[in-house]
């Protein structure tokens, strides 16, 4: 490929890439404002139904078994027993930040569990909204991970050129061994970060929540909480949580990109390899039957030509032995003999197959 069209497809492919990115965005924007306007009315109306079954069973303290459960879900969403307005958990219920961060966790396939739509209305469009979200994602996430491993293998021979041009096995390890500093790095320094969010959280489960926040696992054991902060705040944990979510998919996609390509060299090396095997056991049987099956003109008056004299032909050319190679050359012969024979008369049956008979006539 010339200097230029090269540089043209790589502008292409940015473009493409870009293209993509703005494309899922603008999707989780809207998303989320439609996720708003079905759920938020409906969540706000169900706490503040709460609070005032809460203030009830305040006035009474002589509690029912309901309004025990009362007092469990209102302790749930983070109602004070002594507060008659509703807390930020619940204040903050299905605005802009927390739809957003619902829609990033449903179109990545993360879904922790903590939030989701309880209308008919939201679970419905939660449906549609995941069927293109989740294809748009996977296509952005693979186009990223494409051009991180293009940038990796660019680094990697200007930094060890030498080794990168020694073999594709060398290059994919090197590109893999990269990949995965780059990881290790991310998640370290990610778990860290948060910590200052999840105060309660150790180091070694930050590092857990991080791999099963980026490979999408999502068991929902750990979760980011902001509802409690101020608008700002949540805010910037949100962008900071988004940006950090895509850094790190894409670096795993990376890492197993690269895995996949050393894979796919291995597997091509087990098939083939598998194949000749299965080659040489089908030509060796082939040849013992051509062997058993071939008679020489009068050595059996009724006998059976069941060979290929190509065949014959190419294990001749096979065989290094001497002895081997004799062997396979009087078989040769003695189907010249047989087929050029007065007595016999050799009829081709179903391509490489010959039958001898005997001429009666």
């Amino acid at each position: 490929m010339l200097p230029m069209e090269r540089e043209r497809s790589v502008q292409k492919s940015v473009c493409q890439m870009v293209c993509l990115i703005v494309a899922q965005f603008v999707y989780l924007m809207s998303g989320s404002a439609v996720f708003m306007f079905l759920e938020r009315d409906f969540t706000q109306q169900k706490y503040r139904s709460t609070l005032s079954a809460l203030i009830e069973v305040r006035k009474t303290l002589n509690l029912t078994d309901r309004q025990e459960l009362v007092l469990q879900e209102a302790f749930g969403y983070g109602f004070n027993f002594y507060d008659e307005v509703l807390p930020p958990r619940a204040a903050n219920a299905w605005d802009f930040i927390s739809t957003l961060y619902f829609s990033i966790t449903s179109t990545t396939t993360i879904g922790y569990g903590h939030h989701s739509p309880r209308t008919s209305a939201g679970q419905l469009f939660c449906i549609a909204f995941s069927l293109g979200g989740i294809p748009l994602h996977m296509v952005t996430l693979g186009t990223i991970g494409r051009h991180l491993n293009t940038v990796i293998n660019r680094f990697l021979v200007w930094s060890i050129g030498g080794l990168m041009k020694s073999g594709a096995a060398k290059k994919d390890i090197a590109t893999f061994l990269f990949t995965c500093t780059l990881l290790i790095l991310f998640t370290i320094f990610s778990a860290g970060s948060v910590r200052l969010v999840i105060p309660d959280i150790s180091y070694i489960e930050a590092i857990y929540f991080i791999y099963v926040t980026i490979s999408t696992i999502g068991f929902g054991d750990f979760v980011i909480r902001f509802e409690q902060e101020s608008h700002l705040n949540r805010v910037l944990i949100l962008a900071l949580w988004a940006l950090a979510l895509y850094v790190g998919m894409s670096i795993l996609s990376a890492t197993v990109m690269s895995i996949s390509s050393r894979a796919k060299q291995n597997y091509k090396i087990l098939f083939n390899l598998s194949s000749n095997l299965w080659n040489t056991k089908v030509r060796g049987e082939r040849y013992k039957r051509a062997k058993k099956k071939l008679v020489s003109p009068g050595f059996e008056e009724t006998g059976l030509i069941m060979v290929d004299k190509n065949f014959l032909i190419e294990q001749l050319d096979l065989q290094t032995d001497p002895g081997k190679r004799a062997e396979i050359q009087m078989w040769i012969d003695k189907y010249d003999a047989c087929t050029n024979s007065s007595d016999y008369s050799c009829s081709e049956e179903s391509g490489s197959e010959y039958t001898s008979t005997p001429d009666h006539t």
